[in-house]
């Protein structure tokens, strides 16, 4: 069984979690990118890959709004980023929960416009909506409601009990243990963005036997060095003709 990671992995949702980012950081409800700082946006998308628990992306944005446009040409590093997410009083969760709220309200404002701030990453998302008969999960820290509503508008018809999500903090760990309990299965691939999920997940689940294989999506929100991070710590980088072929002999 393949698991797939959602934001950076099956859809591009970088111009929406930079606008929700910045209407929580705000309390503010704009519906476009054109309405915002665009030195704002393009520092926060620059750094876009440190943010795992979507709540830090609320602390992200404000440093971003925050910092004097002539210093947004490089990269923040790991330290100075765990800087950044340190200083913020609000509790991960209240800033997690805000984020949801935020993304629901706009939603109910203008949906078509939400949606039409993501797009598929082609042609992996051609290949999966084609095979209905394949066993996947998505397993994401994204809130489900969201998750289901974009599945559905750009035409994956996956069951909702498929769906792992980011909803009341649950992790990605603790979701992957409730997929192992649902299957019962010994041996998984799973490939996301994030290297530090992967890293967690190699942690937590891999110690006395390996079950889960763990790839880095060479196409989402990596950071410059996480290729050769990833490499070095035995995971496997793959490309999007190479997930399809995985995908071919998993079938």
């Amino acid at each position: 069984m393949i698991l797939f990671d959602f934001d950076g992995v099956l859809i591009d949702s970088l111009n929406e979690v930079a606008l929700t980012a910045y209407n929580a950081a705000t309390e503010n409800l704009f519906t476009s990118l054109s309405e915002i700082p665009g030195a704002a946006v393009a520092l926060f998308k620059r750094n876009r890959f440190h943010v795992q628990q979507i709540g830090d992306a609320i602390t992200l944005m404000n440093w971003c709004i925050e910092r004097p446009q002539s210093d947004s040409t490089r990269p923040l590093s790991k330290e100075e980023y765990r800087t950044v997410t340190s200083g913020d009083t609000a509790t991960l969760n209240a800033r997690t929960n805000l984020i949801y709220e935020t993304r629901k309200r706009f939603i109910d404002r203008d949906e078509n416009r939400w949606l039409s701030l993501h797009q598929p990453y082609r042609p992996l998302w051609n290949e999966l909506i084609k095979d209905h008969d394949r066993a996947y999960v998505i397993l994401t820290n994204k809130n489900h409601d969201a998750t289901l509503r974009l599945c559905r508008h750009f035409g994956l018809d996956i069951d909702t009990n498929d769906i792992y999500s980011g909803d009341r903090g649950t992790t990605k760990v603790e979701n992957m243990q409730q997929i192992q309990n649902r299957f019962g299965i010994e041996y998984v691939s799973f490939i996301g963005d994030s290297l530090k999920n992967l890293k967690d997940l190699d942690l937590e689940l891999n110690q006395e036997k390996k079950i889960i294989s763990l790839i880095l999506a060479g196409w989402g929100y990596t950071g410059p060095d996480d290729v050769r991070i990833a490499q070095e710590s035995g995971y496997r980088v793959f490309n999007q003709t190479d997930l399809i072929l995985l995908m071919g002999s998993s079938a």
